[in-house]
């Protein structure tokens, strides 16, 4: 369940990988051992609607958000922005006949509790928590407060990108850590339906998908479902290990997955009540409450930058959609919605030419009511700054399509930190082309240790790196601070060489403070130097002054120069304010780091039959566990369960 959002060797690779307590790149699988079959998704949809035969299952999907986090420039844009695992857990449920479904996301609904949610009068049988690393604290409120229910709780599922990095977190919740998710998704919307799949098999029919669960798994019928992690049992008190199923497969064509629109109409509308609304807000009412509808054109990156963990999720791996798929997806929202502004989940768009240019062109043919693309939809995406110097002869078809703006992972413009093509003389050609154009170049930049706050007569310095982004055309900026992040090459090193930080004063350093937008590791002694920096490069670039020369230059992106100082300033105190507390006790000390890196909450083992991962990559270096290793020889099947039968 993945929003904002991884020859046969040992066939115990995977479980041995994390049992040893590796919080490094996820495993992956070869070749075309990495994809599920073709069609195999719609089979599963039809599989689980033949099943149920309109049985009703009421389903609460909360996609969990910690309001602490809510600092940078872009503070006010989370509120008008329906992240994309809302639309797509929710399509693929109501796609396969699992509903009524209701999705809620908490910064609209900070207080909705699942303890006191009914659906169409009935408590709902599964409660499904999507959760970014960030936002954990309130994805374990969610779950342990519907663990309040006793035995008339709902099934707990957990995904997002925390579950699938750091699945154990989500179990031995509460004082006798009992509390936790019954099945902890590691993977995306194809894994979600061969787990429902599976339960809906087992369900009877005076049975909840709790009641289910528990004898699927007892029978272990679970266990050749790649991408979960679960209790063994319901012993009480904490696990004494996790079983994991090992590496998901991927869906190849993204074209497979189920169109936003049947899920648009499950969304609770805005308010400050624990209990949930009658009724969903209509689609129509959307664009009363948001602004900004996320889509999915592509997943995956050439790169493979140390500190970033996409490529190895994606298993190094390019999908896409259709040209012709993404722009009816667009229009058919726009036109249902009144929402015309949309954010590409992409990791790079213009990661092949040949991909883009099918996606551009297609959309350049797109109409919403009417009107073409370039006048009705304003769509954002991300890309490398190379791969748009490559193909900046595609951006007159991209303003065509109705591309206004290209969020760069430039990170440094000196390439100390890490090289992606990136120069200073690209930088000028590529924003001034995009300029001409109508489209608004939108650098993101790293601070990194090696970096000085200023340098003299060169680029190496933060700020001097900043005024050359503006004086190029930057119509925005965003400026992080280089932090470890789970599944990545480096995230052992930080800690190994004593640079992460546990505590600072008071204040321990949970997951909501990487964020990148707190020194939460760094070799200097005073942390909050750091910090510092940051604040003084965002003031650099969003200032009185620069709004002044904002004001006084007109080009195409005058309009969105305007809004983007306004909004730069006004996040930029509110990020002070917002942060003043954590501030103030990096500053006051004492500040306490880590000698050695994290180990699991609980060991990783793989089920008994241990089929499913024959085809998983061994890393160089594991150790196996005693009890953990498949038998030599065991190339028993797994069950399948395929019924298709009413119950």
């Amino acid at each position: 369940m993945s929003d904002r959002r991884h020859a046969h060797p040992s066939a115990n690779a995977f479980s041995m990988f994390l049992s040893r307590g590796d919080l490094m790149e996820l495993n992956k699988r070869r070749g075309e051992e990495r994809f599920v079959p073709a069609g195999r998704y719609a089979q599963l949809e039809s599989a689980i609607r033949g099943m149920l035969c309109g049985r009703s299952i009421p389903t609460l999907l909360i996609y969990a958000f910690d309001h602490r986090t809510r600092l940078g420039p872009f503070l006010f844009s989370d509120m008008a922005l329906i992240p994309g695992a809302v639309w797509s857990l929710a399509a693929a449920l109501t796609s396969a006949g699992i509903g009524p479904v209701r999705s809620v996301m908490q910064m609209w609904n900070p207080r909705v509790l699942p303890s006191e949610a009914l659906i169409d009068g009935c408590r709902p049988e599964m409660l499904l928590v999507s959760s970014m690393q960030i936002h954990s604290a309130a994805a374990y409120q969610l779950i342990s407060d519907a663990w309040k229910l006793g035995q008339q709780r709902p099934l707990v599922l957990a995904g997002g990108p925390k579950a699938i990095y750091e699945p154990w977190d989500f179990f031995g919740l509460g004082a006798d850590g009992c509390q936790g998710a019954d099945v902890v998704v590691t993977g995306e919307e194809f894994v979600l339906l061969e787990l429902l799949e599976r339960i809906v098999h087992f369900r009877g029919s005076r049975e909840t998908m709790r009641d289910a669960f528990q004898r699927a798994r007892q029978e272990g019928a679970l266990e050749d479902i790649p991408g979960l992690v679960y209790r063994p049992d319901d012993a009480p008190g904490p696990p004494e290990y996790l079983v994991s199923t090992g590496v998901q497969r991927l869906v190849r064509d993204l074209d497979e997955l189920p169109m936003p629109l049947v899920a648009l109409e499950t969304v609770e509308p805005p308010h400050r009540n624990r209990t949930l609304s009658a009724a969903p807000l209509a689609a129509e009412q959307l664009h009363r409450h948001a602004s900004i509808m996320t889509v999915l054109p592509t997943r995956g990156c050439r790169f493979r930058c140390p500190f970033c963990p996409i490529a190895p999720y994606n298993q190094f791996t390019f999908r896409h959609k259709s040209g012709e798929r993404l722009r009816d997806e667009i229009a058919a929202i726009a036109e249902r919605t009144g929402i015309g502004r949309f954010f590409g989940c992409d990791d790079n768009f213009f990661n092949r030419r040949e991909v883009a240019a099918a996606l551009l062109g297609a959309m350049a043919g797109g109409k919403v009511d009417g009107k073409p693309f370039r006048q009705a939809v304003a769509f954002a995406t991300e890309a490398t700054e190379a791969d748009v110097y490559n193909n900046r002869d595609l951006l007159p078809l991209a303003r065509e399509a109705g591309l206004r703006a290209i969020y760069f992972g430039i990170e440094d413009l000196t390439a100390q930190l890490v090289a992606k093509g990136q120069t200073p003389e690209r930088t000028e050609i590529v924003f001034q082309q995009l300029t001409q154009h109508g489209i608004s170049p939108m650098p993101m930049m790293i601070h990194h240790d090696q970096q000085p706050l200023w340098s003299w007569g060169d680029l190496k310095g933060l700020l001097n790196q900043i005024r050359f982004l503006r004086r190029a055309g930057a119509v925005s900026c965003q400026i992080t601070l280089l932090t470890p992040a789970v599944g990545t090459k480096t995230y052992q090193k930080h800690f190994t060489d004593g640079l992460v930080i546990a505590r600072m004063g008071d204040l321990p350093v949970e997951d909501r403070l990487y964020d990148g937008n707190h020194c939460v590791a760094t070799r200097f002694r005073q942390p909050w130097r750091r910090q510092l920096n940051v604040l003084l490069g965002y003031a650099a670039f969003y200032n009185p002054v620069n709004f002044l020369r904002v004001l006084l230059k007109f080009d195409k992106l005058w309009l969105e120069r305007v809004y983007f100082q306004t909004m730069g300033m006004l996040g930029l105190v509110k990020s002070i304010w917002n942060a003043r507390g954590t501030f103030w006790r990096m500053f006051r000390g004492p500040i306490v780091r880590h000698s050695q890196p994290p180990e699991p909450k609980y060991p990783l083992r793989a089920p008994e039959s241990d089929i499913h991962l024959q085809d998983s990559v061994a890393q160089p270096g594991n150790l196996a566990q005693p009890g953990n290793l498949a038998q030599p020889g065991n190339t028993a099947k797994p069950k399948r369960y395929t019924s298709a039968c009413c119950y």
